[in-house]
């Protein structure tokens, strides 16, 4: 991209005031050698968690800096980090985040960066990026809420209720323990492996089908359990000061194998209104087994899938799903 590229590495033995390998203002294609110096050394970071890159080309702000993505914020220890590709209004995000200017008191104590160029109340705002806005208004509804799900819930929902396309909103965020990916349709792409998760804007041609691309407003979590997928993650369409969270919401626990009676158990906590379905797939995709479990109304009730006797050792992903919310667990099956 036009407007330069940056690396971040989460590491297991840090989670705090991590900032990236390296940040450019030149283009990867023209900035080759330093470029790949960098990606070598965070392949070769043997405690490497969570690899993050990006690719610039500037739509807000200030666009002769260093690529300023990923944006960092530090909070209890933790390093949270967004990678945004879209535009949003920056006056809208400053009203989000102001309260119609009725209280400015989280960007006083979290201002805007301008990279010089003057206070962001006045000058400075020219050079203010609509991402870091962005940030900075999840990590005011994750600390209003306790709760970085609900907290991020409660921010796109707050964006998409003023009328921004999801398909503006393109974006990862972390917090070193977990990946967040939400946006439009197709906006991003991911695949999964037996060693690890990946997640692009645009997919290899020679590899397209073996990428995923999300659905429209849908929220993608993954983490060292696997994936969970949230395909009506936005749950207001309407401009609401007080924004309820859908009703539905229920999470699984890592199934695990029982060698005396050959069952897999695991769990399922929270609320939905009609009933949950379990469907089992072996690696390739193929659905070898699948029942029913009753609605649950905010509680946790004990799930155990008992295997056929035509059914052989190997990996499996053991999925929870409704209309609303989906998990996969994956799970090796030994007889």
């Amino acid at each position: 991209m036009l407007h330069g590229w940056s690396l971040l590495c989460y590491s297991d033995y840090t989670q705090d005031s991590i900032t990236p390998i390296y940040r450019s203002n030149i283009p990867a294609t023209s900035d080759s050698i330093l470029y790949w110096s960098a990606v070598n050394l965070l392949l070769g970071i043997e405690s490497g968690r969570i690899g993050l890159g990006h690719l610039r080309y500037a739509t807000s702000g200030v666009n002769s800096i260093p690529n300023p993505h990923p944006w960092m914020f530090y909070k209890d220890n933790n390093s949270f980090s967004l990678i945004h590709n879209g535009t949003v209004d920056k006056t809208l995000l400053y009203n989000l985040l102001t309260d119609n200017d009725t209280d400015i008191s989280w960007l006083e104590s979290h201002s805007p960066q301008t990279f010089g160029g003057g206070d962001w109340r006045t000058i400075g705002w020219s050079n203010v990026v609509d991402s870091e806005l962005i940030l900075l208004l999840i990590m005011k509804a994750i600390s209003l809420e306790n709760d970085i799900f609900l907290g991020f819930q409660v921010a796109m929902n707050s964006l998409v209720s003023e009328g921004v396309n999801a398909g503006q909103l393109n974006m990862i965020f972390s917090n070193g323990n977990m990946i967040m990916v939400f946006g439009g349709s197709k906006g991003l792409f991911f695949k999964e492996s037996s060693e690890y998760f990946s997640v692009m804007t645009y997919p290899p041609l020679n590899s397209i089908d073996l990428w995923h691309g999300i659905e429209h407003q849908e929220l993608i979590v993954m983490d060292p359990s696997g994936i969970d997928r949230y395909p009506n993650f936005i749950t207001t369409s309407v401009k609401d000061d007080s924004l309820e969270l859908v009703p539905e919401i229920f999470q699984m626990s890592i199934p695990y194998p029982n060698p005396f009676n050959g069952k897999v158990s695991f769990f399922v906590e929270g609320r939905s209104m009609e009933p949950i379905a379990i469907n089992i797939f072996s690696i390739d995709g193929r659905v070898v087994d699948k029942f029913y479990i009753p609605k649950i109304n905010t509680e946790k009730i004990p799930v155990a899938w008992s295997p056929a006797s035509t059914i052989s050792s190997g990996t499996y992903l053991i999925q929870a799903s409704s209309r609303f919310i989906e998990h996969t667990h994956k799970i090796l099956f030994i007889k």
